[in-house]
């Protein structure tokens, strides 16, 4: 099991997506939109300072717990891919469709706003899901 802490608060993808004339999204490099790629960066270079191992070739169970400073979340669904394109760009897997399953969960913790990645090799390791109703 490979456990990174990212600090600082999660970003979204979805909130730096520019769409040129033909509805095509793209990323720019610098301006105010560039912060999408300064995350990935960071998300990578933390990766590379905590994880000294080889690089992982087969899928991997993925828990991201989001910690957020309050409750202006927006949508968790977008969060994902900004981390996920960071661990892929850290070299420490080839693409991040080895990241499957994915589970997201968010949080508040006022005083420390991070990210936790889990990552599970699935030949080691398993996962089990339950729903179940309250009160039975």
């Amino acid at each position: 099991m490979i456990k990174i802490v990212i600090p600082g608060r999660p970003i979204s993808k979805s909130n730096f997506k520019l769409h040129n004339v033909h509805g095509q999204a793209w990323m720019p490099s610098k301006g105010k939109h560039s912060k999408y790629l300064a995350y990935e960066n960071m998300v990578a270079g933390h990766i590379n300072r905590q994880y000294q191992g080889e690089a992982i070739e087969e899928n991997l169970i993925t828990i991201l717990k989001l910690y957020f400073p309050d409750k202006r979340i927006g949508d968790l669904h977008n969060y994902p891919k900004s981390i996920c394109d960071g661990i892929e760009k850290s070299g420490i897997i080839k693409n991040d469709k080895q990241l499957k399953p994915v589970l997201l969960f968010d949080f508040i913790d006022k005083e420390n706003p991070r990210v936790e990645i889990e990552l599970y090799p699935i030949s080691e390791y398993d996962i089990k899901y339950d729903v179940f109703k309250k009160g039975c």
